[in-house]
C-alpha cells in the first residue's frame, strides 16, 4: 500500500469512529428553554445560574429587577415557572407587568406567540382572583395552556405582593 491510501483509509476511519462514537450529548430541555429565552430577548443566556442536580436535570435560576418589581425565575425538573414580587404601589402598571412576565414565560415554554397563549394566561389570572383564598391565605388557579399544565398563585407577605406562574415543560 501506499502511503497516500494508508492516509485515506486512516481519514476515512477517523470520520467514521467521529460519526458514529461522537460524545456529544443532545440539549436537556432546560438548556433548549434557556435558548429560547435568549432567542425571544427575555433573560439572556449569561444570566442564567447553576442550581443542584435533581434526577440528573440541571437546574437554572434568574433574577431580575425592575423599577416597579422583581421577578425570580427557575428552570427546575420539568416545570419553569416565574415568581414576581411587588410593594403594591402602582397596581394596575404592576398587574400588566406580572401578566407580561406570565406570558413571555408561557410563550417561552410552548414556542408560541399567540393569542390565545395571552387569553389562557389572563384567563388562569382572572379565575385565581375569583377564587377563594385556600387555607394559607393564597389565591390558586390553573389550566392547561397549549395542552401544558398552568397554575398561578397570588399571595402577600408582609408588605409584599408575590404572584407566582408555573408550566409543565415535560
Amino acid at each position: 500500500m501506499k502511503f497516500s491510501d494508508i492516509l485515506i483509509i486512516g481519514i476515512i476511519l477517523g470520520v467514521g469512529y467521529t460519526y458514529f462514537f461522537s460524545n456529544t450529548e443532545a440539549p436537556s430541555v432546560n438548556e433548549n428553554l434557556i435558548t429560547q429565552f435568549d432567542k425571544r430577548d427575555v433573560i439572556k443566556r449569561s444570566e442564567w445560574s447553576e442550581g443542584k442536580v435533581i434526577d440528573g436535570i440541571q437546574i437554572y435560576t434568574a433574577s431580575k429587577d425592575y423599577t416597579l418589581a422583581n421577578s425570580i425565575w427557575m428552570l427546575g425538573k420539568d416545570e419553569a415557572a416565574v415568581t414576581v414580587l411587588t410593594e403594591g404601589k402602582q397596581p394596575e402598571f404592576e398587574a400588566t407587568f406580572i401578566v407580561s412576565q406570565c406570558n413571555q414565560l408561557a410563550m417561552v415554554v410552548t414556542d408560541k406567540e399567540a393569542s390565545t397563549v395571552k387569553n389562557d394566561v389572563m384567563s388562569i389570572f382572572k379565575s385565581a382572583f375569583d377564587s377563594d383564598k385556600d387555607k394559607d391565605g393564597v389565591l390558586r388557579a390553573s389550566g392547561e395552556i397549549s395542552g401544558r399544565h398552568f397554575d398561578v398563585s397570588v399571595r402577600k407577605l408582609g408588605s409584599v405582593s408575590t404572584f407566582s406562574c408555573g408550566i409543565k415543560t415535560a
